[in-house]
């Protein structure tokens, strides 16, 4: 009876949110829904197979991002990538050391928090490294909350002067063809490659799961999905499917809640007024440093070190002219990067200085 209450405030919550218009509906709603409920009334559960099933969905919807034609045109991008990687990394450490040394919050929890990834991405990862998943699932709402809100104006502030972003001719904007392959003959159809492309994720994320590696339920269907769909057509999530996971995946965080979680509050408001700041500072220095080397445009430039998701950031891009293509490859890579290297890198740092 409860796991069945549990579904449903987290189905609630979700259409809640939908009808509100607020950011990731599926995570936030379900996840301030249980959250809520759960406070109250000390009830909600859900069973660990949940979150694994999570993880690799979310995993395999990054993988899907991942187009052979990306591979071709990363090369163009390298050195922006590399330094956007960079400057998130370095802001993502610094970040969470005065956090930690502010709020008295431990810092795994700091630092997953200040991480530029999805929220229920790094929300889940949380659970696995041992940090407290509520605050660190607030920072991450917070933050994108604040990208989607906030940034729209900010860029459009900086760059009124701008011309719109042209695209750039070397790089690849249609679809790239691939070659007939046995697994392409083996699921033809949408609902085939759905049911392949679910078993290839869950699959891979049990393992992930069991070698013991920082969010190896993620990141192994990442990049098994990613693989597949770089070299063959048979990978298909549909976006019901990516909602049922980040469904789970917000009412998984909201079963942490307690009331004791959010009795010191009033200490996490500072932290989070830094992580806006800080990221605000990162996208124009970034963004001025990539136009004044001409690697850039200062409007792709600033969209696509937004810390927001690829997907609305390039739809916010588009109605200001901006380049989606360069905007959307760098979007998805920096969400790789954000769920592959930052949380390993956090273990060593947690261990190293504690």
């Amino acid at each position: 009876m409860n796991l069945i209450l549990t579904l449903a405030a987290a189905y609630l919550g979700y259409r809640i949110a939908k009808k509100a218009g607020l950011p990731a509906p599926a995570m936030i709603g379900s996840m301030i829904a249980v959250g809520i409920s759960n406070i109250v009334f000390d009830y909600a559960v859900l069973p660990l197979w949940v979150k694994v099933f999570a993880q690799a969905i979310s995993g395999a919807f990054i993988g899907m991002q991942i187009m052979k034609k990306d591979i071709l045109n990363f090369r163009y991008l390298v050195k922006p990538f590399l330094i956007l990687i960079g400057a998130l990394t370095a802001n993502t450490f610094f970040t969470g050391a005065v956090i930690h040394a502010v709020s008295g919050m431990d810092y795994t929890t700091a630092l997953l928090g200040s991480v530029a990834g999805g929220v229920s991405d790094i929300s889940m990862i949380s659970m696995e490294m041992d940090a407290s998943t509520p605050l660190v699932a607030l920072m991450q709402t917070v933050r994108l909350a604040g990208v989607l809100l906030i940034f729209p104006y900010w860029i459009k502030f900086f760059t009124r002067n701008e011309a719109a972003g042209d695209e750039d001719g070397r790089l690849i904007t249609g679809s790239t063809d691939r070659s007939d392959t046995p697994l392409d003959r083996l699921a033809r159809t949408p609902g085939q490659k759905i049911a392949f492309t679910l078993a290839v994720s869950i699959l891979t994320g049990i393992l992930g799961n069991a070698s013991g590696m920082p969010a190896g339920a993620m990141v192994f269907p990442m990049f098994a999905v990613a693989a597949l769909n770089i070299t063959t057509s048979v990978c298909r999530v549909p976006v019901q499917v990516k909602n049922v996971a980040q469904l789970l995946a917000g009412a998984l965080v909201g079963c942490s809640m307690k009331r004791s979680t959010f009795a010191d509050m009033d200490k996490v408001l500072l932290p989070l007024l830094l992580l806006l700041v800080n990221y605000w500072g990162v996208n124009l220095i970034y963004s001025l440093y990539c136009k004044r080397r001409r690697l850039l445009d200062l409007k792709s430039a600033m969209f696509a070190s937004a810390p927001g998701g690829a997907t609305d950031m390039s739809l916010i891009a588009a109605d200001l002219n901006a380049d989606l293509t360069k905007i959307a490859l760098i979007q998805v890579l920096r969400a790789v990067y954000a769920v592959t290297v930052m949380p390993a890198a956090i273990t060593l740092f947690v261990y190293f200085v504690q």
